[in-house]
């Protein structure tokens, strides 16, 4: 007989009260603090399936670039770096790593805002998949209702939900285009 945590493994994780506080009402109802952290964890390793893997550092970051910079560019990357919430030396090690295909994780703040979005555009478009199921079943009923017009509304609403939903994602995934420069 196998032990239910055979073969797994303990991660621990510090946060902020009201984090957790808000954490753990939405894992209330969804089977609570553990099975709606490793669901997560669970999508997001879906989500990065392809993506290169980098083994895990033995030892600290001891490399150092220095560069000069215009006081122009200096403002502009200062800009990008209050942006992107992070620091001038921050943004900059993201942008080296993002070009040479390392993870560079300067998006926690838009993370955090956008994670909450992405949700409820998810449970609006299941909403408009049970009124469209709904309309479709009315339809085949005889039904002196004139709901195509209606039906379409939501389709488009739908399609526009679900083109919303993909482009949070790769926002979430830390989509590059941000880090994209002109050749």
């Amino acid at each position: 007989m196998t032990s239910p945590t055979e073969g797994k493994a303990m991660m621990a994780v510090r946060v902020d009260r009201s984090t957790l506080a808000a954490f753990d009402a939405l894992a209330e109802g969804r089977g609570g603090r553990s099975a709606l952290l490793r669901s997560m964890l669970d999508q997001a390793m879906q989500n990065v399936t392809g993506a290169p893997l980098v083994a895990a550092r033995s030892d600290s970051a001891n490399g150092r670039v220095s560069i000069r910079l215009t006081s122009a560019e200096m403002a502009v990357v200062d800009h990008r770096a209050a942006t992107r919430g992070t620091d001038r030396a921050g943004w900059i090690k993201a942008l080296v790593r993002r070009h040479i295909g390392l993870k560079a994780n300067v998006d926690d703040g838009l993370r955090d805002a956008l994670a909450p979005v992405r949700m409820q555009l998810q449970r609006i478009g299941r909403n408009l998949n049970q009124a469209m199921k709904a309309g479709n079943a009315a339809m085949m009923v005889d039904s002196s209702l004139e709901i195509e017009r209606e039906l379409r509304r939501i389709a488009d609403m739908r399609e526009e939900i679900n083109e919303q939903i993909a482009a949070l994602g790769d926002a979430l995934r830390g989509d590059a285009s941000y880090w994209e420069v002109a050749a």
